[in-house]
């Protein structure tokens, strides 16, 4: 695939929350003192930083308890759950929700947007009961499948082998995606054609209005800056041209997933819990609103992440909860994920992380020999720290020189 089609698969995928693997910093105010707090006026918004991860939230805003979702999602036949897959919140709380979704004695399902259909076999394996939970990730060709670190996803994992929920994947090959932006979808052979849905669902018009948007936001990018005019305006005509294969690519990922959650749900007879990228859930435009149209009489629930950044916006979905894109760390301090590492932002007096020297700027790339490609990794560390009974070790990055520090492991690292 050239490279503008390489960038415009790219935006489509991030549009379904796969992107932010360097997420920017939050922009919540800080919490306010208890001096300040009396001074706000009655029905003061609570600002985001006050909250605690994972809580949940109905779409106005009110607050809302597990066993409130539990009562919904037990009336549904689809519950959608999105997430960022570089934000390790969002998928603590994914298993939380299977975890109270399988105590309530629920029979359900869960479909995968991170596995494509031909890679089914490997699932049902898992279904079998004959690939280990320590296997997971080597026998299903995790890497392969999927890219992003299997670290994030473990805990969700971890609660579907607990429980002996039946996995399903849910989209089609990456590479028939990727043909059909390079070469149109006329260039695919039979089959590859029996992976797509048979009557791709086009987006509704909110849905393409912001794929356009930011498909033309990244073309601009591209162009900005070219020192030869004449070329960056043919590079935009040339980009431009594919933008109906993007919007097509998004259509058929879309309906592609919702199709098989319908087959799966009709075979099973049981409801599923979705796992996908936010943007496939927000404001019911993509897997929902396919849902609707292939089984109209199904009731669907949406679960998504609510960031700090931002007020909750009641049509995102009708369950939020709250995951913020930078870790704010027991240990004291906050980081933010950047290539090669996790980047601490802040250092709070008198923590762990500022007795054991860190400062703003530095760069963890290592924690207990561990490479730090996401934040997990530093959950694990401190869990395998504290059954050791050893320090957690951190390799860091200080202006371009690397050192070590040492940090006692907290009372409950599990809580990292």
């Amino acid at each position: 695939m050239g490279l503008t089609l390489r960038i415009l698969f790219s935006v489509a995928i991030i549009l379904g929350g796969c992107a932010l693997a360097q997420p920017p910093v939050s922009r919540a105010a800080p919490a306010p003192s208890a001096s300040e707090a009396e001074k706000q006026p009655a029905g003061a918004r609570t600002p985001a930083s006050t909250h605690a991860e994972g809580e949940l939230f109905t779409a106005d805003g009110s607050k809302a308890s597990l066993s409130d979702l539990v009562a919904l999602a037990r009336t549904s036949d689809y519950i959608l759950i999105g997430e960022t897959h570089t934000v390790t919140c969002d998928h603590i709380v994914q298993a939380k929700l299977i975890t109270a979704l399988a105590e309530s004695g629920l029979q359900f399902t869960v479909g995968l947007e991170m596995f494509s259909q031909d890679k089914q076999q490997y699932l049902d394996a898992v279904n079998e009961g004959n690939i280990p939970l320590g296997e997971f990730s080597e026998k299903v060709g995790w890497k392969e499948a999927w890219g992003f670190s299997y670290a994030l996803y473990e805990p969700v994992i971890n609660a579907i082998y607990k429980y002996k929920i039946p996995l399903y994947a849910l989209n089609f090959p990456f590479d028939i995606a990727k043909k059909i932006g390079d070469e149109g979808l006329e260039s695919l052979t039979p089959e590859e054609r029996q992976y797509l849905p048979a009557n791709p669902i086009p987006s509704k018009k909110e849905q393409e209005e912001e794929l356009q948007r930011v498909h033309d936001e990244h073309v601009e990018l591209m162009t900005k800056g070219k020192k030869d005019k004449k070329a960056a305006e043919l590079a935009k005509k040339t980009m431009a041209q594919y933008r109906k294969r993007f919007f097509l690519i998004q259509s058929l990922w879309d309906t592609g997933m919702a199709e098989q959650a319908v087959a799966i749900r009709e075979s099973t007879k049981k409801p599923m819990v979705i796992l996908s990228g936010t943007g496939h859930v927000e404001h019911g435009w993509g897997i929902e609103y396919r849902l609707a149209k292939l089984d109209p009489s199904a009731k669907v629930l949406s679960v998504v992440p609510w960031r700090d950044t931002s007020d909750i916006e009641e049509d995102k979905g009708d369950v939020q909860f709250f995951c913020p894109l930078v870790k704010q760390s027991r240990l004291g301090f906050t980081l933010r994920m950047e290539g090669g590492g996790a980047v601490v932002t802040a250092v709070k007096e008198d923590s762990p992380a500022h007795e054991a020297g860190f400062l703003v700027e530095d760069k963890i790339t290592h924690v207990g020999g561990m490479e730090v490609d996401c934040m997990m990794t530093l959950h694990k560390a401190g869990v395998e720290a504290a059954k050791e009974g050893k320090d957690m070790v951190f390799t860091i990055i200080r202006d371009g020189v690397e050192q070590t520090l040492s940090m006692p492991v907290p009372e409950h690292p599990h809580a990292e």
